[in-house]
């Protein structure tokens, strides 16, 4: 049986020196028989949600899935001014790390057009469709989400499971895990730049309190797995327009990545994310605890062991290698036939 899923994403796919893993997590979706994408929701943090939105059509449109609805999110978290945030982002992609997106050719027009209908009374009006059916899987932040409980309390009952690209633990053992790149200084991560489940803390904080089932794909694994240039390799021996398309526009991340940040490929924490719902088994999942209050309140990590707050599931660790071939091999793969057109 194929799952139902919803992807929300922070779409940069195109945008020099701006993560191509959402974009991809999408590509993955689309050729995976175990799934079935019933809408696309955008969201901002990668880009503004505007430029997902854009990039999120113009993907579709190079894979011929046309079928497949997209929703515009809302523009701004809840509360928060991001603005230091997307001013961040500009001026990295203006600036000397550009360079690796200085060959490409420009992307293609787009023609697509988004529903008329934002995307969280999209995401309730799917809900309340395919009630217990519906896996809500958020790459991005939880805005969209939040909005759509907001207007419509009672859909908490009605979804499978949020699958989380976010958060963080402190392992049993050893070092704790801190998120810190050569490429961006530390002062700007602490005051700067916030993504996912940090990028609206308010909307976080609903959808926690809301009870929906949560699975959290933690940034202590996603940082373990890689495109690597090897990966890139079998993308472009595809040959079809769609995968060049991928390949066009996923090397210079994987290059950048490889010659910036000094690692062996770009992460793939998006991908990972729905890997994960088409088979569990790529991480060890565990029970964790999440307390609300904690998390608004600035605790750092606020995944952890102790019995404080709400059961949730997290992932633990990650089989990357199976991981990683796994997701070369599909990127490979052909469109599946429900997203095109009907003649």
């Amino acid at each position: 049986m194929t799952q139902k899923i919803i992807l929300d994403i922070d779409n940069a796919f195109t945008m020099p020196a701006q993560d191509t893993d959402d974009a991809l997590a999408l590509a993955l979706a689309l050729v995976s028989p175990e799934l079935e994408l019933v809408g696309v929701t955008t969201c901002a943090g990668n880009c503004r949600t505007e430029a997902s939105t854009r990039n999120t059509l113009r993907l579709l449109q190079a894979a011929g899935a046309e079928g497949v609805p997209v929703a515009e999110g809302r523009a701004k978290p809840l509360k928060r001014d991001r603005e230091a945030h997307f001013r961040y982002l500009a001026h990295k992609s203006a600036g000397p790390q550009a360079r690796f997106w200085h060959d490409l050719p420009a992307p293609p027009a787009v023609d697509l057009k988004p529903l008329a209908m934002p995307a969280h009374a999209f995401t309730a009006r799917l809900l309340a469709r395919f009630p217990n059916e519906l896996v809500y899987v958020a790459l991005g932040s939880l805005t969209n989400l939040a909005l759509a409980l907001e207007t419509s309390p009672e859909l908490a009952q009605t979804i499978k499971r949020v699958v989380h690209m976010g958060g963080s633990f402190a392992p049993r053992s050893g070092p704790p895990f801190v998120w810190s790149t050569p490429d961006i200084p530390d002062d700007v991560w602490r005051t700067t730049l916030r993504f996912n489940t940090a990028f609206d803390p308010e909307a976080s904080a609903a959808v926690f309190r809301s009870g929906v089932p949560l699975t959290f794909i933690t940034a202590n694994v996603t940082s373990r797995v890689f495109q690597r240039p090897a990966h890139l390799e079998r993308l472009q021996a595809a040959q079809t327009p769609f995968h060049r398309f991928l390949y066009t526009y996923a090397r210079p991340w994987v290059e950048w990545s490889v010659a910036e940040r000094r690692l062996p490929g770009a992460h793939m924490h998006d991908p990972l994310t729905v890997a994960a719902v088409i088979d569990p088994a790529f991480c060890r999942l565990e029970t964790l605890y999440l307390d609300t209050e904690s998390y608004l309140g600035g605790q750092t990590p606020w995944l952890v062991h102790e019995p404080a707050g709400r059961p949730v599931e997290v992932a633990t660790d990650v089989d990357t290698a199976r991981f990683e071939a796994f997701l070369a091999e599909r990127l490979t793969w052909t469109v599946l036939p429900i997203y095109r057109p009907r003649a």
